[in-house]
């Protein structure tokens, strides 16, 4: 594997998680993560462990239909750790009806080769837009 594989593999990773939240496919949104992965959320404490990073992501395909793009912004790697900066854009519409609800952000997600593969393990967003006044 190369020593600088991780952008490509990263861009790819990003677009395989936008189109498994888009479909609602859990499995395919928890294949970037590790085993031991950390996800802070905004307003939430972080979910620690694999199964706990399931448990947000499945609350979240459950609000409704989901359109999402993730995108790198940058990525910095240094041997077996990449650094990802990006930004993410969302729409939900609710499954009882109502408004789509929109979003739009940044994150950062430390990744670490592991056994041949990129894994995200800690993982943070949050919104570009103002808090409700």
């Amino acid at each position: 594997m190369p020593a600088n594989d991780a952008e490509t593999a990263i861009r790819k990773m990003d677009r395989d998680f936008s189109a498994a939240a888009t479909a609602g496919n859990l499995d395919g949104m928890m294949a970037i993560y590790a085993d031991d992965a950390v996800l802070m959320p905004p307003n939430f404490p972080a979910f620690r462990g694999r199964d706990a990073v399931r448990q947000f992501w499945g609350g979240f395909l459950g609000a409704g239909k989901i359109d999402a793009t993730v995108e790198a912004d940058r990525v910095i790697q240094s041997g077996d750790l990449a650094v990802e900066l990006g930004h993410y854009n969302l729409k939900i519409t609710p499954k009882g009806g109502g408004a789509p609800i929109e979003d739009n952000g940044k994150f950062t997600l430390t990744w670490q080769r592991r056994g041949g593969q990129w894994k995200g393990i800690y993982d943070i967003f949050n919104s570009d837009r103002p808090l409700p006044r």
